[in-house]
């Protein structure tokens, strides 16, 4: 049986049940649309996604390291994804590590 999340309208009383396979499809979606935002880097066995309009020391969002298949992505984008989404920490580092290495075709062991 599929775990069902019941959340509230901001601007009523409405409630709408989502699925989790709904919720999993808008975090992809949402996603997709972030990382066509960013500007992409690919050397040695490193994938960078860069802010194009960020500031230069804090401009790396997400980076993957294929020597160890490490991915470490910034602490406001997974803190984001929580509030949104109402997932825990862990959900959504594991949801990110394999939307990542679906769409990187990678080999993701570890998510910071």
């Amino acid at each position: 049986m599929k775990q069902q999340i019941q959340t509230h309208l901001l601007t009523g009383n409405m409630k709408y049940i989502i699925t989790e396979s709904k919720i999993d499809m808008l975090m992809t979606h949402y996603l997709n649309s972030w990382v066509d935002s960013r500007k992409i880097i690919e050397f040695d066995r490193f994938i960078v996604l860069e802010n194009p309009n960020g500031e230069e020391e804090n401009e790396v969002d997400m980076e993957y390291d294929g020597e160890d298949g490490r991915l470490w992505f910034r602490k406001e984008l997974r803190n984001l994804f929580m509030d949104l989404f109402g997932k825990s920490h862990v959900e959504t580092s594991v949801f990110v590590g394999k939307f990542f290495e679906y769409k990187f075709g990678v080999e993701v062991n570890k998510v910071e």
